[in-house]
């Protein structure tokens, strides 16, 4: 009889397995904790900073101790254990710190010099002059850090859903009597400044210049990429396409070159990273800086509702 039973869990664990090979991963979305503060740290310096020296102690302290505005990503898996044990790992984060109510930090300062000196090698003064007033602390103004990082192969589909998160955070920080009201005034956000990762093909073009209007911008270099990948927004390649939805809406935007030793340590980018020249066909690595009015991103959000690019492939109707 126990061998009988032993057989019939044999194939009971059979039946669990993907007969494709496939590890079947669930994602699930949680408020930052102080318990994520190594994996968000991980993310953070492993990603879009790697232009600046920050204290990146410091701003993972920040973002997983603002548990009321901001999401991590964390997939669960079969951590391959007899017990069936599962396995989690933190695969994303999406959130923003207002840069006047972290002013006291390392990093907003740190960080804006730094854009700043980018801003002044590889952008026109206009674009200088809005990145200065988005840093400098003016009345009526509540600028965020958007820090969004995450492995490049999530599911697409998790991405508007994970957008239309952080709206309803700030929406609820403003509005719930569980925010100490002298907190509420920093989450009433006018405005986001952001960084993206995109390639460049071709020549330049417009990437240090402000927004332009209407239609103006248009993919030229797509002739000299040898892959047949899309060239979107700015004439530049886009990973990710969260980013070229912002860098299309921005109200200023630039782009600088980063190096191949610096572009090889983003995480879950199989086949993505290092690839700063010419390696993939995407081009030149590059770092784009833009800011967003509160408006701006809510128009993004929506547009991520509705839009193709975030249907898992063979899904698109």
């Amino acid at each position: 009889e126990e061998e009988e039973e032993d057989d019939d869990d044999e194939d009971d664990e059979d039946e669990d397995e993907d007969p494709s090979g496939d590890l079947d991963v669930d994602f699930e979305f949680f408020d930052p904790t102080e318990d994520d503060y190594h994996s968000v740290g991980d993310l953070i310096k492993n990603g879009l900073f790697e232009f600046v020296e920050l204290n990146f102690a410091e701003l993972a302290d920040c973002i997983v101790g603002q548990g009321n505005i901001g999401t991590v990503i964390k997939s669960e898996s079969d951590a391959g254990g007899a017990g069936g044990d599962k396995e989690n790992t933190v695969c994303g984060v999406l959130t923003t710190l207002n840069l006047r109510q972290f002013a006291k930090q390392s990093w907003p300062k740190t960080l804006g010099a730094a854009m700043l000196k980018k801003a002044e090698k590889n952008a026109d003064a206009e674009v200088v002059q809005k990145l200065k007033g988005y840093l400098q602390h003016k009345e009526g103004s509540e600028v965020g850090l958007m820090v969004s990082e995450r492995f490049v192969n999530l599911p697409p589909q998790l991405i508007p859903a994970l957008h239309r998160a952080l709206l309803e955070d700030i929406e609820w920080s403003c509005s719930t009597k569980e925010c100490p009201p002298e907190e509420k005034p920093f989450y009433g956000f006018t405005n986001f400044i952001g960084i993206a990762r995109c390639f460049q093909v071709g020549k330049p073009g417009a990437a240090g210049a402000a927004a332009p209007k209407g239609k103006r911008r248009k993919a030229a270099a797509a002739a000299t990429s040898s892959e047949a990948e899309p060239v979107g927004a700015g004439g530049f390649v886009w990973p990710r396409p969260e980013d070229e939805l912002y860098f299309a809406k921005a109200a200023f935007s630039f782009a600088f070159p980063v190096s191949a030793s610096g572009s090889g340590r983003q995480r879950g980018e199989s086949g993505v990273a290092g690839a700063s020249k010419g390696g993939s066909g995407r081009g030149q690595e590059m770092r784009a800086i833009f800011g967003l009015t509160r408006k701006a991103f809510d128009k993004v959000v929506k547009e991520m509702a509705v839009s193709p690019k975030f249907v898992p492939d063979g899904e698109e109707e």
